[in-house]
């Protein structure tokens, strides 16, 4: 997370190359893929080192959330993945497209989120389906 917050700070201050660089480490150390357009809060965790996870150039991700190992937060131009806070992404899931996932969210590992989650519930499955709220 150290090298991401110093990758995308000075993406937002048009640094040229040196946030690819950072970028390109990351990959190589850690088997993941951070772009540095990407917005993650600082209080969020990469569990097992960040191993293995993949996030969209434009997603959104707020505080507290954490991620787990070979985890997919992808999407098309225009449309990607928001992430709430204190958001709970399990080993292997996989978030794709124009998705909204709420505010004290539990995804479920392997679950494939297709659509929203608000706020409070806990996904599963293979597609997503909400099997608790709060």
């Amino acid at each position: 997370m150290k090298l991401y917050l110093l990758m995308h700070r000075l993406q937002t201050k048009s640094v040229p190359v040196l946030p690819q660089l950072i970028s390109r480490v990351i990959r190589f150390l850690f088997s993941c893929d951070i772009p540095p357009t990407s917005k993650l809060a600082g209080s969020v965790e990469l569990m097992h080192g960040g191993l293995g996870i993949v996030i969209h150039k434009n997603s959104i991700i707020g505080e507290n959330t954490k991620i787990y190992q070979n985890v997919t937060i992808a999407g098309e131009d225009g449309n990607s993945p928001i992430i709430g806070n204190n958001v709970l992404i399990g080993a292997g899931a996989v978030i794709l497209g124009n998705v909204t996932v709420g505010n004290n969210v539990k995804i479920g590992a392997n679950a494939v989120v297709l659509s929203d989650i608000p706020q409070g519930c806990t996904a599963v499955g293979i597609p997503a389906k909400i099997v608790d709220r709060k």
